[in-house]
């Protein structure tokens, strides 16, 4: 009997080991990287508000890259980094096919971003976030005269800020990603991410 015992102890604990072991870890204390691509961001220009017949021929695209650290299993703090830019030209008012300058825009913004998954799925993640950081603005005209060209630049700094509501990520540690907000990554941003930690968090093994 003591023998039977034994064995029936062994073999319990043998049991127990392999579930700890085959249990998922926390996504906890994990790292996700990420690169996007964002467009159809708001007008960016502002020093040429009061120049008439201004046309956008290139539309705000903004490049970020972000780095996302997990505090909890489904949150996460970040810090984003990137530009906006745009281009256009100024239209002369008596005859608008006739272009009389060009501008240039560019918003460089570091933000810090707060990060949450509130849908697990296999390979598939539902999330939303929000960030906040400084930017500087730097705004180049290039206006054409009768006596030749002139270049007006204007330089300044503020604050952007970005709400995401929706976002969905697909694939395993390497995934691609899309995103629907308002703010400094523009109102569509498409992306891809690589995530650090325990495979069985995508997979859907928790």
């Amino acid at each position: 009997m003591k023998t039977i015992a034994a064995i029936l102890i062994f073999l319990n604990l043998l049991l127990c080991t392999a579930a700890a072991v085959a249990q998922c870890p926390s996504n906890k204390y994990q790292w996700d990287f990420s690169g996007s691509f964002g467009l159809l961001g708001p007008d960016l220009s502002s020093a040429n508000s009061q120049l008439t017949n201004k046309k956008t021929t290139t539309q705000p695209q903004a490049t970020y890259f972000s780095a996302h650290y997990f505090i909890y299993n489904r949150l996460a703090i970040g810090l984003a980094m990137g530009i906006n830019t745009e281009k256009g030209t100024f239209n002369d008012a008596t005859f608008p096919s006739a272009s009389t300058g060009s501008y240039t825009v560019s918003n460089k913004t570091v933000a810090m971003e707060l990060y949450y998954i509130y849908l697990f799925r296999k390979y598939i993640e539902l999330y939303t976030f929000a960030g906040v950081g400084p930017t500087s603005s730097t705004e180049q005209n290039t206006l054409s005269g009768s006596f030749g060209s002139s270049r007006q630049s204007e330089s300044k700094a503020g604050l952007k800020g970005q709400y995401t509501p929706i976002g969905i990520r697909a694939g395993g540690r390497l995934g691609a990603y899309a995103e629907l907000g308002y703010g400094y990554k523009g109102l569509v941003n498409l992306g891809i991410s690589f995530k650090l930690g325990p495979s069985c968090w995508w997979s859907g093994d928790f």
